[in-house]
């Protein structure tokens, strides 16, 4: 019965407008679960996993006479622009970035930030620093290029990135950060999946296309996102970065890093509170983007990503 349910709200899931944005701003199973639980479908993380993977991915009324299923009409891309607005920091063309005091059309979105910040009590700090590897976090200091760290990168991947034996429990050695899309059962959630949704769609009318979240993260003090690429979901991405207070030497902050997919240049960008960040995503293996994250200093860092159209340049040209 649950996963009759559950292939229900999978069904109903592609109709826009039955659940909105809100699908666009799940990241997480269990942001799913929590989704069709207060939309009347009762099914479990481990029921809709089940299903998925029998999913055939069409609507209940999408078929065409007949009995057949209706063809899925794509508009193609629009063609990326050239004509990109001046980005606030110099770039080496593999990015762009924006102060998002300068961008008075992220209004709508930065008025959201304060709800986005969350720090689900779930996420248990003291446990969290106890995960904390030396020996990965130096490893954002190494070229992913490095034969011995392409090597020892192939090594852990193999593993999912645990070690051998893995310990009941123990996080992805790769992510030593805090995936807010996976802590649902605490009061503020509510509100800030309804944040979520918002900037989602602030962002896709600004925009005019298509916008999926696709992480929300808390970095801790101390925490780190090794090197990856992201080719399972190539596009445009875009982030929105916060800390909690002003770092107080510019030289010292968190900071994100990438391997140029031309030049192969490592450029490292040191952050400011309120940014947001764009790059593209390649699934050419002559065209990775190879990025990492790293917060060694004490305070706390968010960075809220999303999936958004080709055409972005255009519509802050625009806006601007």
């Amino acid at each position: 019965m649950a996963l009759k349910t559950c292939e229900e709200f999978l069904r109903d899931a592609l109709d826009p407008a039955r659940f909105g944005p809100e699908m666009k701003a799940v990241t997480e199973v269990p942001e799913i679960v929590e989704l069709g639980r207060r939309h009347g479908y009762g099914f479990t993380a481990e029921e809709f996993l089940t299903k998925a993977m029998t999913f055939d991915g069409t609507a209940a009324d999408d078929t065409a006479a007949g009995g057949q299923q209706a063809p899925r009409r794509t508009p193609p891309p629009a063609a990326p622009t050239d004509d990109a607005p001046a980005p606030a920091t110099a770039t080496s063309f593999a990015h762009y970035e924006y102060r998002l005091d300068d961008l008075p059309e992220f209004a709508p979105v930065v008025a959201e930030l304060p709800r986005l910040k969350v720090m689900p009590p779930s996420a248990r700090l003291d446990r969290f620093a106890g995960h904390f590897r030396e020996e990965d976090a130096r490893t954002v200091s190494t070229s992913p290029a490095d034969p011995a760290y392409q090597a020892w990168h192939r090594d852990l991947a193999a593993r999912g990135w645990q070690d051998e034996p893995a310990a009941p429990g123990a996080p992805r050695r790769d992510f030593h950060l805090v995936n807010l899309d996976e802590h649902v059962d605490y009061p503020g959630y509510e509100d800030y999946f309804a944040a979520k949704t918002r900037v989602v769609a602030a962002l896709e009318n600004l925009f005019g296309g298509e916008v999926r979240a696709s992480g929300s993260m808390w970095y801790p003090p101390s925490s780190y996102r090794l090197w990856h690429t992201n080719a399972d979901q190539p596009g445009w991405r875009m982030y929105l970065v916060d800390v909690d207070r002003p770092f107080a030497d510019p030289a010292q902050t968190s900071f994100f890093r990438y391997l140029h997919p031309r030049t192969r240049e490592i450029v490292t960008l040191t952050e400011s509170p309120r940014i947001v960040r764009f790059f593209k995503v390649e699934q050419d293996p002559e065209k990775l983007f190879w990025h990492c994250i790293a917060n060694p200093t004490d305070r706390h860092r968010w960075s809220f990503g999303y999936v958004v159209p080709e055409t972005w340049m255009d519509a802050l040209r625009h806006h601007g």
